[in-house]
This record gives C-alpha cells, structure tokens and sequence, in this order.
C-alpha cells in the first residue's frame, strides 16, 4: 500500500522522500499509559539516479512529548539492502522524542520506499480541542535535483486523561526446574517511578510469603527490560507467585499472579478403572485437609470412607458396592477445584 501512494510523485534525480499520506498514526487517539501505532514510509522517490553515501539522506521524525516511543524498527523491501541506522533519542516532557534515520552506511537505490514502525505509548493528555502531530522530514545534502515538494509528512493523534500506570508488563512467568526450584522472569517495556519488584508465594491465594525484591534499578524505562529470580525453597504441589511493582512514594501494583505445579507424579486416581467395592488412592497436595466430593454420573453425592494417608495420597473407598459406571471426584485445595473422572467396573 505504501509503494502505491508514491505514484503521484514527479521522478526526480536522486530525491529522499516521505511519502505522500504515509505517517498513519493507528489508533488515531488512545489514553495515558495505553499504546498507539504510526507507520512512516520514506525512501528514494527518483527512477533514474540513487542517493549516494555522500549525500548523506537522512529522514528525522519529531514524535511530541504527549507520548513516549518503545520500540522503533525498519522493514525494507524484498531484495533490498538496508544500509540505514536507526537512532533513537531520549524523551523530554518539552520537546519529546526526536527518532532519525540515516544512510551513512551506503546508498539510498531508485525507486525504494522503506518503512518505520514505532510503538507509542500515551504520557501526557492533550489539551482540551488540541492535538498533537507527528512530523517527519527527508533531507539530503549536496542534490540539486531533490523535489522538496514530498520532503515532509505529518499525522495528527490525541491523547485523554487516564490512569498512569508506573510499570507496563509484557510478561511474568513461573516455571520449574530438574534441580526443584521455580525460576521466575518478567519482563516490562516501560517503567516510571518504578523503585522495584516483590515476588511472593501462597498455597491458597490468601497469605503470601516473601520470596525476594528486585531493586537498585532505574526509575524510569522507556525500552524493554528483563528481569529474573529464582526461588531455592518453593513448596511442594501447586502453588502460586505473585509479581508486585513499588513505585518511589511507597505505592504498590499488584501486577499478575501464575501458578506453578512442583511435584514428582501427576494428580490422579489410582487405579482407575477401579472395581465396584474396592479402595482407591487419589493424589493431593493436603492429604488432611483437602475437601473431597464424589458423584454418580446423574448427580448424585456418593458416600466415600477415607481409610488411610500414605505420602501425598489418600486411600478412599464406596460405603456400598457402586454400580458399573462413570463417576466424577472433585478435589478442592489451594484455591483450585480438580475433578477426576473415575470409570467403576
């Protein structure tokens, strides 16, 4: 669609574009801490002569102070040399961010459009009845042929007041290890007031303990920043970890919460299928407190005898022959309901 909107330009002998309609700003208007899109086509508009190193073309865009830039990356045609360095400046709340492109590296080939897509991020809100523009320019020194009619492009965006959050998480993950410890990692793309990270574990989403905090880190991020620990002492079974952010005035963000299974076998039913009036073992990570509750396939509650602990199972047993058939056993603990289906012959 890009290469399309450059056809209604002249060909000039060696001529850094932007093209005509090509800074999209999608979506158009977004909240603070919320994320927007903009697409920047720029390139060689001339047919007949490339852009020499030389002449150094370089294509800067002014992204305003009302939204921060995470991530900027180029995508160039099929078949075509990138010889381009992409540089990405530091924000300010004055004047925002300044992202320039440059072919030092080589030249700029005839007829090639290139595109820049940058992730935004909504910081300050506009003014009431005002927007901000994006604003991008192609130069290149030393060209007398250069048509300076398509040298600029701009795209209008808005941003609304809305809750600023401190920390944009991109993702949190828990997971086990052979040497039995959880190894946790997170990762966000934009931290502000961010004095750190509380990592805690429960059994039952109701009390936590304190695994570990990650501090002595920079306040403020604009790029994306990977963080990790590692618990020595998880507990057994299923348990959970909870990733909290604790800004610089003493606040905190709960941010997501993951699940983890640490165990040596999997939950089941032991054997199954099971013979009418024989015991059965059922796997559990709170033999003792664990609320059990069997189920005939219409519905009915089943009465079951519990005759014995042995490790992390339980041994249980029908008070009466059971008929052949389909039967559901529900295993509620730690904060999860498990259902079994239990075939009797």
């Amino acid at each position: 669609m890009l290469l399309g909107m450059c056809t209604g330009f002249t060909a000039f002998a060696q001529d850094p574009y932007i093209v005509k309609d090509g800074v999209i700003v999608s979506p158009y208007s977004l909240s603070v801490g919320t994320y927007t899109s903009v697409t920047i086509g720029f390139g060689n508009a001339s047919t007949s002569s490339s852009i020499p190193q030389s002449a150094n073309a370089t294509y800067t865009i002014n992204v305003p102070p009302v939204v921060g830039v995470t991530s900027a990356s180029i995508t160039v045609p099929s078949g075509t040399t990138a010889n381009l360095t992409l540089t990405l400046g530091s924000y300010t709340a004055s004047k925002g961010t300044t992202v320039i492109v440059n072919s030092n590296k080589g030249d700029v080939p005839i007829n090639t459009t290139y595109t820049l897509v940058m992730s935004l991020r909504g910081v300050i809100a506009n003014e009431p009845g005002v927007e901000s523009n994006v604003i991008a320019n192609a130069v290149a020194s030393g060209l007398s042929t250069n048509n300076s009619s398509n040298d600029n492009g701009n795209s209008a965006l808005k941003v609304f007041a809305g809750p600023i959050q401190p920390v944009s998480l991109v993702s949190f993950t828990a997971k086990p290890q052979e040497d039995q410890t959880i190894a946790l990692a997170w990762t966000t793309s934009w931290e502000t007031n961010n004095k750190g990270f509380l990592i805690e574990r429960s059994k039952d989403l109701k009390t936590f303990q304190t695994v570990g905090e990650v501090t002595e880190i920079g306040a403020s991020s604009e790029s994306l920043k990977n963080y990790r620990l590692t618990d020595f002492t998880p507990f057994r079974g299923t348990s959970y970890y909870r990733l909290t952010q604790l800004d610089l005035d003493g606040k905190s963000t709960i941010l997501k919460v993951e699940s983890v299974v640490l165990r040596d076998g999997a939950y089941g039913v032991f054997p199954n299928p099971v013979v009418s009036n024989q015991p059965f073992r059922v796997s559990l990570d709170e033999p003792t407190t664990a609320q059990l509750n069997f189920y005939s396939s219409d519905g009915h509650v089943v009465s079951l005898q519990q005759s014995g602990v042995q490790g992390d199972t339980v041994l249980l047993k029908a008070d009466s022959k059971l008929s052949t058939g389909v039967y559901v056993l529900t295993v509620e603990e730690r904060g999860q309901i498990r259902k079994h289906r239990i075939v009797i012959e």
